[in-house]
Order: C-alpha cells, then structure tokens, then sequence
C-alpha cells in the first residue's frame, strides 16, 4: 500500500543561502548604480510622473482656500452694506429735520417782518384742506385757544410777492385746532373799503365760490366810479353786521384783493375781486390776535 498523505517540502540550508546572498547582491547593486548616478534619470521620471499629481492636489487646496476667503469677504461686504444703510437712513433723517428748521425759520422771519410792517400780534399755524359735508369752504388751523385763537379773529397769509392777505376767519376753535371759514365761502360777509382816487369807498365783501367766482363786492356806494386795480382793504365794521358770526375781531385795513371790474346790478353796481391770496393753495397762515390801532 502506498503513503497518501502529502507531504510539504522542507526548506534546505542550501536555499536559504541562495536568497541571502540575492538580497545581498541587490543592495550592492542598488547603491553602486546610485553613486555612479545611473538612478538619476529614474528619479526624474518619477517625480515628472508624480508632479501633475501634486499641482492638481496643490490647486484644490487653493480653490478650498479660496471659498473660505469669499465667504469671509462677503459677510464683511454685508457688514459694511448694512452700516452705509443705517448711515444713510441717518443722514436722510438729519436732512429732513434741517429743511424743517429751516423752514421754521423762514416762517418766523416771515411773521416778525409782519409784525414789523403792521400793528399786528400773530400766531402762525399749519392748515389743511377740510371738506364737510355741506361743501362749505373751510380749511382746519393747526391753532387753538392754547395760542389764543377765539371765533371772530381774521386769518392772513401770504403768497410770493402779495401783502398779507385776509383769507378767512375763525369760525370754531378748539384747545390746539381751529374751523377757519374761508372768504370765498358763499355765506362769508366782510365789511371792506376801496382805496379809489384819494378817498375811500365802502361796501361788503361776499364769497362767490359756490357761483363759480371767488368774491364779489357788494352794496357799493352810489356815485362810486371804481376801476380796475382799486385796493380792496377790511373796513373793521363787521360787528355792526347781522350775521351769524362774530367778526369784531377783525381789525382795518387787512388788504383783501383788487377790484377786477364793476358792472351794474339794479341802481347800484357790483364788483368782482381777485384776492392777494388764493385761500385754496395756502398751507400756513397767521391768527391776528390783537391789533394796536
């Protein structure tokens, strides 16, 4: 019977030797190629191999770096956007308050030359456009009894080169507010002279604006030959009227408009009157408080 099992070669002393000296040899060879420099161009051509490698992995590197630096220069972008919003909101803010001031200022200079030219104590006031519900010409004053404002005072207002004009007159006021009732309103009624020639002529100035005029002047003297241009002053007889309003506080002599033309109504004659002052574009005016005469 044969052995079947296998059996492993065993390692020989003689092949053991053989590999030590291969190993050997190899060394030698090795280190006499590379002090010769015959390994020289080898290590060329690997590192030729490797460089594109380490470019590209060097490029990589500097696109990393590179996101992180536009992050970091776009965060400090919208810092320095979000401070110029916040500066200019200021500056915007500053200006307004300037303009105001100044505005403020042209006004008060604007009242004091009044004053200085007329026997008048004022009080200025903003206005707005106030329409009720009977499409009465009123406007609010921005004025009350705080200020000193009372129904029956006349309200002025100038515009570009005009006197200071009557534009209305008190009607209501309130602590901070007042209802001035407009001249070209048609139930407004006010006592006027007409400075014509050297002397004066009475009659009552009346709005017209629901007839589709502004002011007519009415109950003109007999005889009266007006023209064109003649001044149209308050005549300060308003007390003396039978109206529904209180106007003694409406001193003489507060310039109204000038005569546009006369024509005849019955035995008398009527006149149309172009106001200094459009009552509809005025967005400041003055209260006559009190007047020296």
């Amino acid at each position: 019977m044969f052995d079947r099992r296998i059996r492993m070669p065993q390692p020989t002393p003689f092949r053991a030797t053989t590999r030590i000296i291969a190993l050997t040899l190899a060394a030698l060879a090795l280190l006499a190629l590379d002090q010769s420099g015959t390994i020289g161009p080898l290590r060329t051509q690997v590192e030729s191999l490797l460089s594109p490698a380490l470019t590209t992995l060097r490029q990589a590197g500097d696109r990393v770096a590179g996101v992180g630096e536009g992050f970091e220069e776009t965060r400090r972008l919208r810092e320095e956007l979000e401070a110029l919003r916040d500066a200019n909101s200021r500056l915007a803010a500053e200006n307004i308050r300037v303009r105001e001031l100044e505005l403020e200022n042209a006004r008060l200079r604007e009242q004091l030359r009044i004053e200085e030219e007329q026997p008048w104590q004022l009080t200025g006031a903003e206005v707005s456009a106030h329409t009720p519900d009977a499409g009465r010409r009123v406007v609010l004053l921005a004025a009350g009894e705080e200020q000193g404002v009372r129904p029956g005072m006349a309200v002025i207002a100038r515009e570009g080169a005009s006197p200071p004009a009557l534009i209305g007159v008190v009607e209501e006021a309130g602590p901070r507010s007042a209802t001035v009732l407009l001249i070209t309103d048609y139930s407004s009624a006010v006592s006027a002279h007409v400075y014509h020639n050297e002397g004066l002529v009475g009659g009552i100035v009346q709005g017209q604006w629901q007839r589709g005029s502004r002011l007519l002047l009415q109950e003109i003297e007999r005889g009266a030959a007006l023209v064109a241009g003649d001044v149209v002053v308050t005549a300060g007889l308003s007390a003396a009227l039978d109206a529904d309003l209180p106007r003694a506080a409406i001193p003489n002599n507060v310039p109204i408009g000038t005569v546009e033309g006369v024509r005849a109504a019955g035995r008398s004659s009527v006149a149309d009157l172009r106001p200094f002052v459009d009552p509809d574009r005025v967005r400041y005016a003055w209260v006559i408080l009190s007047a020296d005469e």
